[in-house]
C-alpha cells in the first residue's frame, strides 16, 4: 500500500513539474519573450538612398575602408569614382554642379558634416594603417 502512495504521489510530482518552466503568455509572465518573434533586429533601420558624391580619382577619401564607409553612411553620401569617359556628365561643370547641389544638402542635415567627416578620415587613416590614397 505504501509503495502504491508514494508511486501516486511521484507521478503527480513528475506531472505537475512540467508546468513550471512554461511560460504563460495570457499574463505576460516575462517581458523578454516574444510569443511571435521577428526575424529583423528591433533597432535596425531601414537603409536610406545616399547621395553620391563624382570624384575623379580616390585620392584622400579612403576609397574601400570599412571604416570611412560607416561615417559616409552616418551623413547620408557616398563616393562614386567617374572615369574620364563617363556618359553620365559630359563636362566636369555638370559633375561640379551636381555634387555643389549634394553638398548643399548634406550642409542642411548637418553643417559640421565636412568637419567631422575629415576628422573621423583621420582617424580611419591612423587606426587601419591606410596611408595610401
Amino acid at each position: 500500500m505504501n509503495k502504491v502512495i508514494l508511486i501516486i504521489i511521484l507521478i503527480s510530482v513528475l506531472v505537475c513539474s512540467t508546468s513550471y518552466g512554461q511560460i504563460d503568455y495570457g499574463h505576460k509572465s516575462t517581458g523578454k519573450i516574444k510569443e511571435n518573434p521577428e526575424l529583423k533586429p528591433v533597432n535596425q533601420n531601414p537603409r536610406r538612398r545616399l547621395l553620391s558624391i563624382y570624384i575623379k580619382d580616390t585620392q584622400d577619401i579612403l576609397y574601400g575602408n570599412p571604416c570611412m564607409d560607416k561615417v559616409t553612411n552616418r551623413f547620408g553620401y557616398e563616393f562614386v569614382v567617374m572615369p574620364k569617359n563617363a556618359s553620365k556628365f559630359y563636362s566636369g561643370f555638370q559633375r561640379v554642379m551636381h555634387n555643389t547641389l549634394v553638398k548643399t544638402a548634406l550642409f542642411f542635415r548637418n553643417p559640421f558634416w565636412k568637419i567631422i567627416s575629415n576628422k573621423k578620415a583621420k582617424e580611419c587613416r591612423q587606426k587601419t594603417g591606410d596611408y595610401m590614397g
